[in-house]
């Protein structure tokens, strides 16, 4: 212990005046002090500024944003800039990899719409083509491919296009109904209906045929989806709902057709079970059968959690808290099974996991919440606050954005 009061040697030498022994005390109490509070979760490793960041994508050591007038790359860990080159108001960023940022434009006299490929490394222009737009969401596209259609053009006609390089790789023709299905837990496929009943399903990488079935007496077909080895059909009437029938792929036949539940908003996939009613109460039916299983309401994002059990957010008691609690339903009774607390669900992980945010004045919490035992595990703080960020996750970098960008790197 050291007494800063003691006087020194008897001698000519006087004691220092009060204020140094203020400024020696307080000196000593911060190198005394903890660097930090090891039980506080981390701040972000980088956080980036931007004009109206719109999105984010991350390749191997880069991050590249897009912002209101352009889109810029920067090198992790450090956040270090590496270029940026204006864009049209209105862009959107479609993908990341393979050296490669992809980006949908609007010419600025024109308003066409255009892809263009820039280098990953110093954001030159590799390749453009003029007069396409994506056919699916971002991230969304078989690796190395991009799914487009013509602009303006509703016939059906896709093109696989190179992300390296923006050549064809594929062409496929008009088609009466046809379906770019995203990819769940496989690659992404592409469904030609036939009216004359023949089902086409088409590998998105390379446009493959991967399957065919026979569909005897299929009928009128305005629209269709398929979840697993059932395809679910419905026929329009003037912009009016008039049926929908399920079919099982495996033998062609048709499983049942209903009218009843045209009036109450039509059937959706919610996993490999279906939904339907409207804003604020769902109905689960199940797909073999036709039968209504069991209501819910208030309740949101139905889907698929692991065999036998459905995820869904519920709202909390608290209107002045917007949060959301996740929970798992029983599939068949519709019963809450596990609670996992009021957390946001922003994305989702590998290994059966999400990525969760809190709401809290100040600064929320991101954690990863594992679905199968509940357990949260908080990742770091960010200042992101009332409304959930939006995020992404990677195996180096986990990165949440809306004015700005918070990094941390895992």
């Amino acid at each position: 212990m050291i007494d800063l009061d003691v006087s020194g040697p008897i001698g000519p030498t006087s004691a220092p005046p009060s204020r140094w022994r203020w400024w020696l005390l307080g000196l000593l109490v911060v190198l005394l002090l903890p660097s930090g509070d090891p039980t506080m979760p981390p701040a972000p490793s980088v956080v980036l500024d931007g004009d109206g960041i719109a999105d984010v994508r991350a390749d191997g050591d880069g991050l590249y944003l897009l912002m209101r007038t352009a889109v810029a790359a920067y090198r992790m860990p450090g956040g270090a800039r590496r270029w940026s080159v204006p864009v049209e108001p209105g862009g959107r960023l479609l993908a990341a990899s393979q050296g490669r940022v992809v980006l949908s434009v609007e010419g600025p006299a024109t308003g066409a719409a255009a892809l263009v490929g820039l280098d990953a490394a110093t954001g030159a222009q590799v390749w453009r083509r003029d007069g396409y737009l994506p056919s699916l969401p971002s991230g969304e596209g078989p690796p190395g491919v991009l799914i487009a259609r013509a602009d303006g053009v509703i016939d059906g006609r896709l093109l696989g296009l190179d992300i390296g390089t923006g050549a064809v790789r594929w062409e496929l023709g008009t088609s009466s109904v046809r379906r770019v299905l995203p990819a769940g837990d496989g690659r992404p496929e592409i469904a030609d209906l036939d009216p004359g009943g023949t089902l086409l399903i088409r590998d998105a990488g390379s446009a493959a045929v991967v399957r065919t079935v026979a569909l005897p007496g299929l009928g009128a077909v305005d629209g269709f989806d398929i979840s697993g080895d059932r395809l679910l059909v419905y026929h329009f009437e003037r912009s009016t709902l008039l049926d929908s029938s399920v079919f099982d792929l495996t033998t062609g036949r048709r499983l049942w057709r209903h009218t009843d539940m045209a009036a109450a908003g039509g059937l959706w996939w919610c996993g490999t079970l279906l939904c339907t009613g409207s804003v604020g109460r769902t109905t689960v039916v199940d797909p073999d059968t036709g039968d209504a299983r069991w209501s819910i309401s208030g309740w949101t994002d139905l889907g698929p959690f692991d065999a036998g059990h459905m995820w869904a957010t519920e709202p909390t008691p608290n209107a002045a808290d917007p949060a959301l609690g996740a929970v798992v339903l029983d599939a068949v009774t519709g019963q809450v099974v596990r609670r996992f607390g009021a957390w946001d669900v922003v994305a989702a992980l590998p290994g059966h996991a999400a990525l969760v945010t809190d709401r809290n004045p100040g600064g929320s919490l991101v954690a990863r919440l594992d679905l199968t035992t509940g357990a949260v595990t908080v990742l770091g703080r960010t200042e992101h606050w009332p409304a959930p960020p939006k995020c992404l996750a990677t195996a180096r970098l986990l990165a949440c954005h809306r004015e700005r960008v918070s990094v941390w790197l895992l």
